[in-house]
């Protein structure tokens, strides 16, 4: 069972700072709950995460998460990793944290 690296106590901008250096990012969904989540060192055992409504803070709307999760062969009832979608890549390039 994979555990989770929360880092919500911390402040949003910490987030973006540890997002702008990942390495593998995807779509986490679980117990209905969709994110966008990374991690650092290519393990999907420990991840952190940003929320949807994080996300939408970072110009990545719900239906743009949703539609990850399909295009990956998923549903939002199906826990699981999905890949990105070149929409959310480009939203993450518009703030600065993908190159």
């Amino acid at each position: 069972m994979a555990s989770e690296f929360v880092i919500s106590p911390e402040p949003f901008i910490q987030k973006c700072k540890s997002l702008a250096k990942a390495k593998n990012l995807f779509v986490d969904v679980k117990d209905g709950q969709i994110r966008l989540a990374w991690t650092e060192d290519g393990s999907t055992n420990k991840f952190e995460y940003i929320d949807r409504i994080e996300a939408v803070r970072l110009g990545i709307s719900y239906e743009s998460l949703v539609d990850a999760v399909s295009e990956g062969g998923g549903a939002i009832d199906i826990n699981g990793h999905y890949p990105m979608t070149n929409e959310i890549i480009r939203s993450l390039r518009k703030v600065g944290l993908r190159k």
